[in-house]
């Protein structure tokens, strides 16, 4: 596999990963370093290369496509080079960007196969994030790569149906050659919590990429004009590009006594008991031409463990959950976020219906039904690549994945 990303926090690589691990093939993946970081380490079962980089956090178009480049040569190196040992015979890329599909040609020219997995359309990403429209020439340079990153691929898979139907169709792909493996939370890990209450204070939780679009800015106005403002908490965990933006309103809005900015990662098993003390998770995105197809993660991972939802209104959200499964406002309305806040910390006995909601929902929303899919395609893979490795006038490859060993040393 090969991921931009820090893996302990990338939940769907993790997934995927251990998921393909389980199933008896040996996995090896290339990712970024945190300071932390050794450079090689076996987590569960995995191993992991932590690349000689670190996740680039800013703006302007120039120094991400920078950082994505020496990422890719970074890449194109370290798996030239270990397929000369493992021989590959699958290789699982992780957009953005995904251009880095191109990395594997040595392994692709010998057989292996490439999945190309689109987390977030780059074209519809970068316009959102650098406010520059769908017309301009960056973006038709980064849809030409997406199309001929996926035409390169053997297998293209996306995170779900809105995406795939919304963006990815309309950019030229054809909805068969595209597979759905959904982005659904490990229930294992973000587990039912067996009693909910509310006991004085209504605290609300978003954990993630503090982005702009995240929709903190609204959220944190909305905070500083409730009524109720001695009964409602907030925590925000986690690192991006807004974060010094998030503790400007903060101090700004003279909010340090109710909200609590936690601004680091953490892996994504340590979620849960990080957020033990929440009783509402909240998804105050902005809606754009990428967030309107989006299926924010912590929504689902919310779900998961029972507890009720506040949100906005997107095409995503709306294609998987009804008006009673969730407690939905305005996206770009401050004060109808401010009085739906309002009414919960008047009225918090409301939040048990939205509580007993997501309970009944949790399990149509779990990665034990798509890891099926995500191995059924991996083993198809194996039974398409060419020899790679006889053994016993058998190739490995063909033979499908063999009992699994140690795969760090």
């Amino acid at each position: 596999m090969i991921a931009y990303t820090d893996y302990g926090s990338d939940a769907r690589v993790i997934r995927a990963a251990q998921a393909a691990t389980k199933a008896g093939f040996k996995v090896d993946v290339l990712a970024l370093r945190r300071a932390a970081d050794p450079p090689i380490e076996c987590l569960r079962g995995v191993r992991v290369f932590h690349l000689a980089q670190s996740r680039y956090r800013g703006g302007g178009h120039f120094r991400y496509m920078l950082a994505y480049l020496l990422f890719f040569w970074r890449c194109f190196l370290k798996t030239s080079f270990l397929f000369l040992k493992q021989r590959y015979g699958i290789i699982h890329v992780h957009n953005m960007p995904d251009l880095l599909v191109f990395c594997t040609v040595i392994p692709k020219i010998f057989g292996a196969k490439v999945i190309l997995d689109i987390h977030d359309p780059m074209p519809n990403t970068f316009a959102s994030k650098f406010r520059s429209g769908e017309r301009g020439f960056f973006y038709r340079i980064l849809l030409w790569q997406e199309l001929l990153s996926a035409r390169y691929s053997d297998r293209v898979v996306t995170v779900h149906d809105p995406v795939r139907d919304g963006i990815l169709v309309k950019h030229g792909l054809t909805a068969e050659s595209i597979q759905v493996i959904a982005n659904f939370p490990d229930n294992d890990v973000f587990t039912c919590r067996p009693t909910y209450r509310v006991d004085g204070q209504v605290r609300l939780v978003f954990h993630g990429t503090i982005l702009e679009r995240s929709g903190l800015r609204n959220l944190i106005i909305a905070l500083s004009r409730v009524q109720h403002r001695d009964t409602i908490r907030a925590t925000i965990i986690g690192e991006g590009d807004f974060s010094s933006g998030v503790r400007e309103l903060i101090h700004d809005h003279a909010l340090e006594d109710v909200v609590q900015f936690d601004n680091r990662v953490y892996p994504h098993y340590e979620i849960p008991n990080r957020i033990a003390d929440c009783n509402v998770g909240i998804i105050p995105l902005e809606i754009s031409s990428v967030t309107n197809y989006a299926l924010p993660l912590k929504l689902l991972e919310y779900i998961s463990m029972g507890l009720p939802v506040i949100t906005v209104r997107s095409a995503a959200i709306c294609y998987y959950f009804r008006e009673g499964d969730c407690l939905f406002y305005e996206w770009n309305d401050v004060e109808s976020l401010r009085r739906l806040l309002d009414t919960v910390a008047e009225k918090p006995e409301l939040l048990q219906h939205y509580r007993q909601r997501a309970v009944d929902l949790r399990d149509q929303y779990s990665w034990s039904t798509e890891s099926k899919k995500y191995i059924s395609l991996l083993q198809d893979l194996v039974a398409l690549s060419r020899p790679l490795r006889q053994k016993g006038g058998r190739s490995q490859a063909a033979a499908g994945p063999q009992p699994l060993e140690p795969n760090c040393r």
